[in-house]
């Protein structure tokens, strides 16, 4: 049977009555059983998680707009350092206060030791093309290419984050990067591997690379803290029972 259009519209305008309220009755009980779960609650894991994403987005957008002169890039990966190693225990404030306080505070360390770090990953590029396209090299030339690249890392890897936390020398922060790569040898690995994974993981494709520029590099800055963080306050407890006792030189 063929209802006439205003029976049609009748009866569309009797099913949106009669189903209208069932759904939204529907939307405010699924929302008042996850509000009572606490999923919302300023204190539970969802939003702490969410709010902690957010500070690294924060921070993500902060260190690209100060390194965009390249040359402050030290000191912009200090002051991402600085915060990163606070946010490990919750203990960061207003992010961009303090990343700015940090850049300030770290620039002249930052910036010589990325101008070092630089020199040294060109270096070390031209190394390795010399090994990867000569079809004679050498072991011996492998050799040197394979302890350049751990003596560089070494160099680096706790560098920044020693800046960030510590008032020292730059040669002695060198120093006890080395130092510490060597005692903590494993975690150091454990670091490297974590960031190789996160390195794959963002040139999967063209949407994780773009996931990856968002948050990819204060993700690999939040990896290196993590662990950094740990064995920071191992050595500071270990310096307080003697001046000998820790790894970290003043």
């Amino acid at each position: 049977m063929i209802l006439p259009a205003e029976g049609v519209a009748d009866s569309l305008d009797e099913a949106q009555g009669e189903t209208s309220p069932s759904y939204l009755s529907q939307c405010l009980k699924f929302f008042t059983i996850i509000n009572s779960m606490g999923i919302f609650s300023p204190d539970s894991k969802f939003v702490k998680f969410m709010n902690w994403v957010l500070d690294l987005l924060l921070l993500n957008v902060l260190w690209f707009a100060f390194s965009l002169p390249v040359v402050t890039i030290g000191a912009a990966t200090c002051a991402a350092f600085s915060v990163s190693l606070k946010m490990v225990d919750d203990e960061e404030g207003y992010i961009a206060k303090m990343f700015v306080k940090a850049f300030k505070e770290n620039f002249k360390q930052g910036t010589i030791m990325w101008l070092i770090t630089a020199v040294c990953i060109y270096g070390l590029y031209i190394e390795w093309q010399l090994v990867l396209k000569n079809q004679d090299v050498s072991v011996l030339m492998i050799i040197l290419a394979i302890i350049s690249t751990a003596f560089l890392l070494f160099a680096n890897i706790y560098t920044y984050p020693l800046i960030a936390r510590y008032e020292n020398t730059l040669p002695h922060m060198i120093i006890n990067s080395f130092k510490i790569s060597v005692r903590f040898f494993l975690r150091t690995l454990m670091i490297v591997v974590v960031i190789a994974i996160e390195v794959l993981l963002i040139l999967w494709n063209k949407w994780t690379l773009f996931v990856g520029i968002i948050i990819g590099p204060m993700f690999m800055i939040y990896t290196v803290s993590g662990v950094s963080k740990r064995i920071f306050q191992k050595i500071d407890a270990e310096t307080k029972n003697g001046p000998d006792s820790g790894t970290i030189n003043q």
